[in-house]
């Protein structure tokens, strides 16, 4: 189920959680997940350590820039159940197409929420926004990122020679291209 926040953008439903825009008042929860090194240490653009002023920073962004064609979409992750924040997704434009990316805080894991998410996300991106493909990164050493895009029905391309400059390793690349079941 999908609704519109008042003019900020889409609000998806799923099962646990509430995918919406980011929104002021959110800074807290960003800075108290991102701030574990385990968690950024998966995420290409994600400072570390993660403070206050870029948290604001992000949330302006997020604001400045709602979910479009253009845009992509980036979502606050809200567990349904007591409204918690628990991480983020986005589809964001990559070369020429459009990246999936998501996080949860350390507490979360393992518990169905990053499929949950990214399933969401995704979905709303080619049923919505109208993408025809979408591409997702993994850093080497993430194999619950691996096996949640293959549950997905993301195809693997190989490594890409696109490392982003503050990861040392190889980075897998995966691609949908077709709405997927869920």
């Amino acid at each position: 189920m999908m609704a519109f926040a008042e003019t900020h953008g889409p609000v998806l439903e799923t099962a646990r959680l509430l995918l919406r825009p980011f929104r002021r008042g959110d800074e807290r929860a960003l800075v108290e997940h991102l701030a574990a090194p385990e968690v950024t240490r998966q995420l290409a653009l994600v400072p570390h350590p993660y403070r206050m002023s870029h948290a604001r920073a992000w949330i302006t962004d997020c604001l400045a820039h709602p979910a479009s064609p253009v845009n992509g979409c980036r979502f606050a992750l809200e567990r349904r159940a007591d409204g918690a924040i628990i991480g983020g997704a986005a589809i964001t434009p990559f070369a020429g197409g459009f990246e999936l990316g998501y996080w949860l805080g350390k507490d979360y894991w393992g518990e169905g929420f990053g499929s949950e998410a990214a399933c969401g996300t995704t979905d709303f991106g080619f049923g919505v926004l109208g993408m025809a493909r979408i591409d997702a990164f993994v850093f080497d050493g993430n194999p619950a990122s691996v096996r949640l895009l293959e549950k997905l029905g993301f195809r693997y391309l190989g490594l890409s020679e696109d490392a982003p400059a503050r990861h040392r390793g190889p980075v897998h690349h995966f691609v949908q291209d077709q709405p997927f079941d869920q």
